[in-house]
């Protein structure tokens, strides 16, 4: 039993993390991005069509990144490293939502079996599954907004190659201006935000409705 609660506090929190970043690699997150950042005053393309098809891309909608700069520009719009560095991109993000999709796998079959054999136990999962969202938010949120520089290039050097994701050279722009840094801190920090609310929403359903089904623990609240 003791094994289902932490494959409960390991799993629910990657699976909430990835939900969160689909929701973010999304055409309407685009939408609402657009003109948020200081780089967005220096975009000469046209913004709506170069992130729809970025974001179309990274959800397997097609594989062409020679797109132009306005829907009829043939002329890609990005450089040979910007589109390396999508690829990869793209490629971590498929390995990412495998591991969550197995995660959920695991979430909902541990979950299963705990509410079918021992529902305290159940309860306890979820009563207490805060922890880990817990510390990963204070670290990793605290570690973006005291060095969010550090925290970025930490983060690329775990999942790309060294010098596949350093851009700022001529012709080499368009990442940089369309999704700059500070989108990426912000990025980040909502996602951490939909952690805690989707754990903390978790724990409130778990406490009104389980609760009062485990003896000696309060009865209906």
């Amino acid at each position: 039993m003791r094994v289902c609660k932490w494959l409960i506090w390991i799993t629910a929190p990657i699976v909430i993390i990835m939900i969160g970043a689909s929701l973010l690699t999304s055409h309407t997150y685009m939408w609402i991005s657009e003109g948020r950042y200081a780089t967005h005053e220096d975009i000469d393309y046209d913004y709506t069509h170069v992130s729809r098809k970025l974001i179309d891309y990274l959800n397997y909608r097609h594989d062409d990144l020679t797109f132009g700069a306005h829907e009829d520009d043939e002329h890609p719009i990005m450089s040979e490293a910007e589109i390396h560095h999508m690829e990869d991109v793209r490629d971590v993000y498929t390995l990412l939502r495998i591991i969550a999709g197995v995660s959920l796998v695991i979430l909902l079959t541990a979950s299963i079996f705990l509410y079918q054999k021992d529902k305290r136990t159940f309860y306890e999962a979820y009563r207490d599954i805060f922890y880990f969202p817990a510390f990963f938010g204070a670290f990793v949120g605290g570690w973006f907004l005291i060095d969010f520089n550090r925290a970025f290039d930490v983060f690329h050097r775990i999942f790309f190659e060294e010098g596949t994701w350093r851009f700022g050279g001529e012709g080499e722009e368009t990442l940089i201006t369309l999704v700059p840094e500070s989108f990426w801190l912000m990025s980040g920090l909502l996602v951490i935000g939909f952690l805690i609310l989707v754990i903390s929403f978790s724990m409130f359903m778990n406490h009104r409705f389980m609760k009062p089904r485990i003896p000696n623990e309060g009865g209906p609240s």
